[in-house]
């Protein structure tokens, strides 16, 4: 596993959320709430000399593009929440301007900027809006959009450039027969087509006004956008087909930098295509920008095996890189400031770590970072928050905030729902596709079980002396028939898992669908939510269910399940009906069903069992479970996905 846990810059403090107090410390007047979308992305500035992270700019949820006037006064960025282009102030973080774009999609680009050499107007390309593809001139003066071009959907793939004297526009059109699409910067009228009949998979400018373009191929177009040819193809090392990622001019317009298998910088002479050197690094570029001496590459990285991103710094003249600095991703975008000084680097994270004082119910600090985040745990010794994302795609991170310091840390390459044995030694992550066992400390993996064909795990439940682990597994393909009417859980089955051996010793059985799954503080029983209104409690000793409570109405989807403090009652959401229900242990029997906000996907009780805090799509609601009453929603930068207290 690689681990990254190198220091991410800050909590973020924005105003519209948040109190001013100092850190909090993780403890029971506390709760974490995590965002999983939609809350404010960054841009991180760092010293290009030394790439240490100088400060964050908030920016809106899900960057995508980003460019710098000539000045560094501004910077403007693209973001898919609230699809707009954002003028921002680098000195202050302050938006000055938002103008609608269409949507685009976080982390890969596909709304292209392009600025103007003399800062005048900014281009947003937009490859993706429907039922046009659209190119848009903003004037960055006004920030009004001085004109617009619409151009066939989905063909038109970019990316976007400028020519150096800012007269003209470029980028690659069509899927078969492709084409350099020529478009007069100051009308946006088409003026010409050079056909290349070959799909890049990168494209830069050289200073002199060459377009540079790589394909499949394993090739360096040189292409004259005055002549419309193209005027030298050079062959690229390497047999097989390679898909490059980036490429980017010297400024003396002689040498072409680009990405290539190994990975690898290859440097090739852009007049004979001699190469100049292939240098083997440990990273592989996505973006490229170049100081104006030409001496220092700098790049965003991604790592395929291990699912990290990082911003690198690579030395020309000795031909090696000399800086790597992990980050928490995904990262989208690269601006070097004219005068080499700063490098911004744009993040489409949208996710965020809320904490919320219990007695005021109001958020007192938020910290940015890392993408779909679904999944809080808190050791036992209270001192961290972690957090993860549960999901299908694996190589996604695990974060853990220190709430003391505002410090952020993050481990790269695994992703899941997150539970901590007694003690706080292990830590369990489970995925749809595997359950791994970390050892806390080192963050190394101890053992790991992966998912049977057409099965999925859910959550892993430690038993209190930490010998047993219960884990909820769900089939693709079952037997359960749907009521009609009635909202579906698929059918599944609770293993048992033998902590010290990592082996399944028992099976129970769920054939009426399984949901949500809870463990009584004593360990003896375990509670699940199923089809029809059904919770089920289940005895440990005997692995079979001992009784099954009924909800009414039956019909809903029973999603979320919270035990209270003792254990005595359980307390289950229904995303169908919208309501939480309460019901008795003890007795068997439901005592409430009380209304709450739309869909309402996850739910966790105070520490004093008073209170249900309810996650719903309008935000965090809290329940007075004396008398049914409602607060909230507390407002939060994002939708609520969970939700953890402080021991």
């Amino acid at each position: 596993m690689s681990q990254c846990t190198r220091s991410v810059a800050q909590i973020v403090t924005v105003a519209a959320f948040l109190c001013t107090a100092a850190h909090l410390q993780a403890s029971s007047s506390t709760a974490y709430v995590s965002v999983c979308c939609n809350a404010p992305s960054t841009a991180g500035v760092f010293n290009a000399s030394t790439l240490a992270q100088t400060r964050s700019i908030a920016t809106g949820s899900g960057g995508d593009g980003i460019a710098l006037s000539p000045d560094g006064s501004k910077m403007f960025v693209t973001v898919d929440n609230k699809r707009e282009l954002q003028a921002i102030a680098t000195a202050t973080g302050t938006i000055l301007a938002r103008v609608p774009v269409p949507i685009g999609v976080s982390g890969e680009p596909p709304i292209e900027l392009a600025i103007s050499p003399d800062g005048s107007h900014v281009y947003v390309f937009a490859p993706q809006d429907v039922p046009y593809s659209l190119l848009l001139d903003v004037d960055t003066t006004t920030y009004l959009v001085t004109h617009s071009l619409n151009l066939p959907f989905n063909e038109s793939l970019g990316p976007l450039l400028i020519s150096p004297d800012g007269k003209q526009l470029y980028f690659e059109v069509g899927l078969v027969n492709q084409y350099i699409q020529v478009i007069d910067a100051a009308t946006l009228a088409p003026v010409s087509q050079i056909a290349v009949n070959e799909s890049p998979s990168a494209l830069t400018l050289t200073p002199s006004g060459l377009i540079l373009m790589t394909d499949a191929n394993n090739e360096l177009l040189v292409i004259d956008p005055q002549s419309g040819s193209i005027v030298n193809r050079f062959p690229l090392p390497g047999e097989n087909p390679v898909m490059l990622g980036a490429i980017v001019s010297s400024p003396d317009s002689t040498t072409a930098y680009v990405t290539f298998a190994g990975p690898a910088i290859l440097a090739v002479n852009i007049a004979t295509g001699a190469t100049v050197f292939d240098a083997p690094i440990g990273y592989r570029p996505t973006q490229f920008a170049i100081s104006s001496d030409g001496q220092r590459l700098y790049s965003i990285d991604y790592s395929t095996a291990s699912g990290a991103w990082s911003v690198s710094e690579f030395q020309i003249q000795t031909r090696k890189p000399v800086t790597t600095v992990n980050q928490l991703g995904p990262l989208s975008g690269l601006a070097l400031s004219h005068d080499g000084r700063s490098l911004y680097v744009l993040n489409a994270n949208q996710s965020a770590i809320v904490s919320v004082d219990v007695s005021s119910q109001k958020p007192a600090h938020v910290t940015l970072g890392g993408v779909g985040i679904n999944s809080l745990a808190i050791p036992p010794n209270g001192k961290t928050v972690w957090a993860s994302s549960y999901a299908f795609a694996g190589g996604d991170d695990i974060l853990v905030l220190n709430p003391a310091t505002g410090q952020l840390k993050f481990t790269a390459g695994s992703n899941g729902g997150l539970t901590f044995r007694p003690g706080g030694t292990v830590l369990y992550v489970t995925n749809p596709a595997k359950l791994i066992a970390l050892d806390v400390k080192s963050m190394s993996r101890l053992a790991s079980v992966s998912a049977g064909n057409l099965e999925n795990f859910g959550q892993a439940i430690p038993s209190p002396d930490g010998k047993r682990l219960y884990v909820s597994v769900t089939f693709v393909s079952g037997g359960v028939s749907r009521p009609q009417g009635n909202a579906f859980l698929p059918p599944g089955e609770i293993v048992v898992i033998d902590t010290s051996s990592f082996k399944p010793v028992g099976v129970m059985n769920i054939p009426d669908g399984l949901g949500a799954l809870a463990l009584t503080p004593d360990g003896s029983t375990l509670v699940c939510t199923s089809n029809l209104g059904h919770v089920h409690l289940i005895g440990t000793a005997t692995g079979t269910i001992a009784s099954t409570i009924q909800l009414t109405p039956a019909n809903g989807l029973l999603v979320a399940l919270a035990l209270s403090p003792d254990g005595s009652t359980a307390h289950v959401t229904d995303a169908e009906n919208n309501l939480l229900f309460v019901a008795s242990l003890a007795t068997g029997t439901q005592q409430a069903g009380d209304p709450v906000g739309v869909t309402p996907l996850g739910v966790a009780i105070t520490p004093d069992g008073s209170e249900a805090w309810v996650l719903t799509a309008a935000g965090l609601e809290i329940v007075n479970l004396a008398n049914g009453q409602v607060g909230g929603p507390v407002r939060l930068p994002g939708t609520p996905s969970a939700i953890a207290f402080a021991p």
